[in-house]
């Protein structure tokens, strides 16, 4: 007698194994809740990183065939769409960590300012949170992963007791925090999940300067080490790796019973059976698997009754501008290199002082100045041969660089659609992706290079050549929020204060598309502090039989 065993049925599956994800997992493992991962690609071996590969070494080993780790995704294995002269840079990884591998680190906290902003100047919906309510979460993730920075606590950039030390500010940093104060503009460290000292069992930065490429020591914070490592130590953590999640399943009650997902290489079909559902794929890939989640119950995508879905996504606009500081003009070189990104920040500032023509704000960052692998502005000096290397030598210790960064309001307009005649290599359709800025966007960039500017001439710096008004491509800033946004009205938002669906009891979302408003902060310190917060919730829910 053949015995047909039932699927088995996960406590909890996890869409994705990044910031969001690996978070979720971590605190649920803790908490005896067993979880299933699926992750679309693999654990990135350290040992394969080219940290430390130098320039020369670089194309040497090119030229004899190796490869660094591909990290990013390629568009072609995994496309989408946009509409036509509307670009949007969509950058994925897929590998277990996802973007933590390789991101910027850049850790600040959302303050009130944030969470009220929408509730004070009345576009779209506030924050159903305030900063009392994951106040305490920041606390925990700062102690969790290691968060260096300064002790100052601002409106717009709260402070924390749980920072490490801070590293020192670069010669050229120095003088850009003197200028800015000259013109009542506050320069501050930066916040950024580095270690500055040993920290939890991890070692501390040893300041190579190249994080971009994978910290092959893991001193800065990346999901896998961090998280999943611990959460396999509980014995409560499987993944199935190579596994391309395609769509939430449900069944005929309307609650999730499953995710349907197909096999990276072999293409073929699969679906994992669990009690809860937790997507976590990252803000594009979270909204388009929630939309292709279509069935009898769900026409318009599973949740989805307010068709805010795939709506509202916003990220932000930036730009860069260059000067070269002539207090350093012609210095002795020296290792600049420091924690791979700048030691500085500028908080938000434009809420103070007189009424401005547009509504939210901007923060700048500074990374690329000093003595780094950042010589490319020889191409726009003027000379040839030795008077050019001369030119460039005397300028190379003295470049400073400022990156402002600008919230985008979220509209309706700005959303991801699906279309079933547009699929994927597994015939999932793709996400089509329509973002455009309007006026106010245009307005706040044009007193963004006022400042960037005003800073740079207050430092008596020469500036180099730049053309006002212009903006990186849309997407650029990697900072995707709120196509599946959390409110407390059911018929504005999709999700409640816990990122649990109104609409689905036993489904949650907890990375950026759960954002109301993208700010002009990196998010994915409040993704992880909410991730905590709602996976709380969560498991509070299974003990009490409520999921």
């Amino acid at each position: 007698m053949q015995i047909i065993k039932p699927a088995e049925v996960h406590d909890v599956i996890i869409i994705g194994s990044g910031a969001a994800g690996g978070m979720a997992a971590w605190n649920l493992t803790r908490q005896g809740i067993n979880v299933l991962i699926l992750d679309a690609g693999t654990k990135f071996p350290r040992h394969t990183y080219w940290t430390h590969v130098k320039p020369w070494e670089w194309w040497r080993k090119l030229d004899k065939g190796d490869r660094p780790p591909q990290f990013e995704l390629d568009k072609k294995e995994q496309p989408y769409e946009t509409e036509e002269g509307r670009t949007f840079d969509l950058i994925r990884v897929w590998g277990r960590g996802g973007k933590t591998n390789i991101w910027g680190r850049v850790s600040l906290r959302y303050s009130d300012v944030d969470f009220l902003g929408p509730a004070r100047d009345g576009w779209e919906i506030p924050w159903p949170i305030r900063y009392k309510d994951i106040g305490p979460y920041y606390d925990k993730v700062d102690q969790l992963i290691g968060v260096c920075g300064g002790d100052d606590d601002q409106d717009t950039l709260p402070g924390s007791k749980y920072h490490l030390p801070a590293p020192a500010p670069r010669c050229g940093e120095q003088l850009l925090k003197r200028a800015g104060k000259t013109i009542g503009i506050n320069i501050v460290a930066g916040r950024r999940a580095v270690l500055t000292r040993p920290h939890n069992g991890h070692p501390q930065c040893h300041y190579c300067g190249v994080c971009g490429r994978g910290c092959d020591v893991g001193a800065f914070f990346n999901s896998s080490d961090f998280l999943l490592e611990p959460a396999f130590r509980t014995g409560r953590l499987k993944i199935i790796d190579n596994a391309v999640a395609a769509r939430v399943l449900n069944d005929k009650s309307g609650k999730a019973s499953g995710v349907q997902y197909f096999d990276r290489h072999t293409k073929q079909e699969h679906q994992a059976r669990g009690k809860v559902i937790v997507v976590a794929a990252s803000c594009i890939d979270s909204t388009r698997i929630l939309l292709n989640s279509k069935s009898t119950e769900y026409p318009n995508g599973i949740g989805n009754s307010s068709d805010v879905i795939g709506r509202y996504l916003v990220e932000q606009v930036r730009f860069h501008m260059y000067g070269f500081l002539p207090e350093l003009m012609g210095a002795p070189t020296q290792n600049d290199d420091g924690i791979g990104g700048a030691h500085i920040y500028l908080p938000r500032f434009n809420h103070r002082g007189g009424k401005r023509d547009y509504l939210r704000g901007y923060g700048m960052q500074f990374w690329g100045g000093g003595a780094q692998s950042n010589a490319s502005f020889g191409k726009k000096l003027p000379g040839f041969g030795v008077e050019l290397k001369q030119a460039i030598k005397k300028r190379y210790p003295a470049l400073v660089a400022l990156h402002p960064y600008g919230e985008v309001l979220p509209r309706k307009e700005n959303r991801v659609t699906v279309d079933p005649a547009r699929t994927d290599a597994y015939g999932v359709p793709i996400a089509k992706i329509t973002y455009a800025i309007g006026d106010n966007e245009r307005k706040m960039i044009a007193e963004m290079y006022d400042s960037a500017e005003a800073i740079l001439r207050a430092a008596k710096a020469e500036i180099l050549p730049f053309e006002r008004g212009w903006i990186d491509t849309l997407g650029s800033a990697i900072h995707e929020h709120g196509a599946c946004r959390m409110g407390d009205d059911a018929k504005r938002s999709a999700l409640n204060r816990y990122c649990q669906f109104h609409d689905v009891k036993n489904l949650f979302c907890v990375d950026g598309a759960a954002f109301p408003t993208c700010t002009e902060k990196n998010p994915t310190l409040t993704i992880l502090a909410n991730a905590w917060r709602a996976t709380d919730y969560l498991a509070g829910e299974m003990k009490a039989g409520r999921l």
